[in-house]
């Protein structure tokens, strides 16, 4: 063996090198091909028909990998990417994503219609059935608000057992959860004696679902104060449902006909009965009368109250006045009714003090004094759909009494009927007053049988005599718009104060005629004094004793109706 060159060594050495290279290249070659698999394969899953992997030929598609740019090219040797594996082109959603197959081949079947029924010219078709309309429902109780019911505090619902402290349980109870519900169920009568429903520190939104009848006692020993069903401080608060409100005054009738008991006491001998000796009539008399309370109850009173809605009660027979609200804003009364005897002695229905936006509407009302009063401090009241009779009509007043200021502004009351009432609709007030009553309207007012339709009186006295005073109530801006119906005893009366005559009376369409039972006569007409305005259309019956525009200012009560 002849000794190896060095020549012989490098070319050796040289060959070595160059198969280390192949082999090399064919590993890095070989895990090229198998990573452009792997992501081939990914691709195939993709949903993404637009991936940047894919080449389309056709329907189908094979891998693609774009060459990065200058100068970063694969090394040595590059190898084109291989022609497989051949993917099918993924069948497509919808028929506007496959230009060969229009939808898939599989699928619900097509829908065909029924056909069309024909019908024999010659026949008439069915008459349409007429379904009667739904009635509206009583308000019930949420489902998702939690309820007390009274019976399960204790209450027995007899109309004997006095349930006045499972009344009061059970408003703790429904106090401390907002939006919760109160229920009075209805078939039970409860015997409930003077209560107060105080929501000051109560939860908001709560309802009292009263669908059951709640009486007072006639005992007179129970009572100690001016209120039977008294809510004070409730804010957002719903008294609503089909039951019963009954006072069960006939007994303060009977006993006391007068608010003052020592005139009563005074002039008891005229009560005696006939057959009757006056010592026992007196004695009786005495006895009953002095048992009793010195001031008679109120049904129901809401005071200091916020957002509150009154809807579907039925207060009957109170001692005193059925419904009253003082001090209160954001009031609705509606789909209710007040229902007492026209002889019981101030049983006012709808008592309205120092409240401001309140809305009444859809009542129907029967009482012995007022069906709506409206006193000092109210504004923002609109009255409407109201039925009133028997009653003394819907009154503002009486203001100014004992010299105190009285301030109303914004009274709407329209769509209302008055049957067989005293009056229709009144502002009286006091003389010796101070105050302005204005923005006051009265529209489309129907009167049967009414004895003084439209009413103003700056004169007001409930006593034998008054004494004559200068100052009084300012009332300005009040307009009368179709009043229509019949009278029995004057059309209008406006009686004004001298010193403070009453400005922008407005008459509009005025239609009073005297009923059929009463023969007409000279003296029952129009009555005026003092009174300012206009009449806008022609009245009926005529009236030419309004004086046109507005006083001349002499300073005679100035300042009067500062408010």
């Amino acid at each position: 063996m002849g000794k190896f060159s060095f020549k012989s060594l490098m070319a050796a050495f040289a060959v070595a090198v160059f198969v280390w290279c192949v082999s090399c290249c064919e590993v890095c070659n070989a895990r090229e091909v198998t990573n452009r698999r792997s992501r081939a394969a990914a691709a195939a899953d993709d949903s993404t028909t637009g991936s940047s992997l894919w080449l389309w030929r056709g329907r189908w598609r094979i891998p693609h990998f774009p060459l990065p740019p200058f100068p970063f090219y694969r090394p040595w040797p590059y190898l084109p990417p291989p022609r497989w594996p051949y993917l099918p082109h993924p069948r497509p959603v919808g028929p506007r994503h496959d230009p060969y197959h229009q939808g898939p081949r599989h699928g619900p079947p097509k829908q065909i219609p029924p056909p069309t029924p024909t019908m024999d010219p010659t026949l008439q078709p069915p008459p349409p059935v007429s379904v009667p309309p739904v009635a509206e429902p009583t308000p019930s109780v949420p489902s998702n608000s939690i309820t007390f019911n009274v019976l399960d505090f204790g209450a027995k619902g007899d109309g004997n057992t006095d349930d006045t402290k499972a009344f009061q349980d059970a408003w703790a109870a429904s106090c401390n959860v907002e939006a919760s519900t109160m229920v009075v169920p209805a078939n039970h009568v409860f015997l409930v004696g003077p209560i107060s429903f105080v929501g000051e520190h109560c939860q908001e939104n709560i309802i009292l679902q009263l669908d059951g009848t709640v009486v007072a006692p006639t005992d007179p020993q129970v009572w100690g104060g001016e209120h039977w069903l008294h809510f004070d401080k409730l804010s957002r608060f719903t008294l609503q449902g089909s039951g019963t409100v009954d006072g069960r005054g006939s007994v303060w009738w009977r006993r006391s006909r007068s608010e003052d008991l020592n005139d009563a006491l005074l002039n008891v001998d005229n009560d005696a009965g006939d057959g009757m000796d006056f010592e026992d009539a007196d004695t009786q008399a005495k006895e009953e009368l002095s048992s009793m309370p010195r001031n008679k109850p109120t049904a129901m009173r809401f005071d200091h109250c916020l957002n509150v809605t009154f809807s579907g009660i039925k207060i009957q027979n109170s001692p005193n006045f059925h419904l009253t609200f003082d001090h209160s804003v954001g009031v609705l009364v509606r789909d209710m009714s007040i229902s007492s005897p026209g002889d019981s002695p101030n049983t006012d229905g709808i008592h309205l003090g120092n409240s401001q936006d309140v809305t009444i509407h859809d009542a129907t009302l029967a009482c012995g004094d007022d069906c709506i009063s409206i006193v000092s401090g109210c504004s923002n009241i609109h009255i409407h759909d109201v039925h009133c009779g028997p009653g003394h009509g819907i009154s503002i007043g009486s203001l100014g009494k004992d010299h105190s200021r009285a301030c109303l502004h914004n009274i709407t009351v329209r769509d209302v009927d008055l049957q067989g009432t005293t009056n229709g609709v009144r502002i009286k007030s006091w003389q010796g007053g101070s105050g302005s009553v204005y923005g006051v309207k009265f529209s489309n007012i129907r009167v049967s049988e009414v004895r003084w339709p439209i009413i103003i009186d700056q004169y007001y006295c409930d006593h034998a005599t008054c004494t004559n005073q200068s100052s009084a109530v300012v009332v300005r801006d009040v307009t009368y718009e179709h009043v229509s119906g019949t009278y029995t005893e004057r059309p209008v009366d406006l009686a004004c104060s001298d010193s403070v005559p009453c400005e922008e009376i407005t008459l509009s369409a005025i239609d009073l005629r005297p009923s059929s039972q009463k023969p007409p006569s000279h003296d029952d007409g129009p009555f005026f004094w003092q009174t300012f305005g206009q009449l806008t259309t022609p009245i009926s019956p005529p009236i030419d004793c309004v004086q046109i525009g507005r006083r001349s200012s002499n300073g005679i009560g100035s300042g009067q109706d500062s408010c």
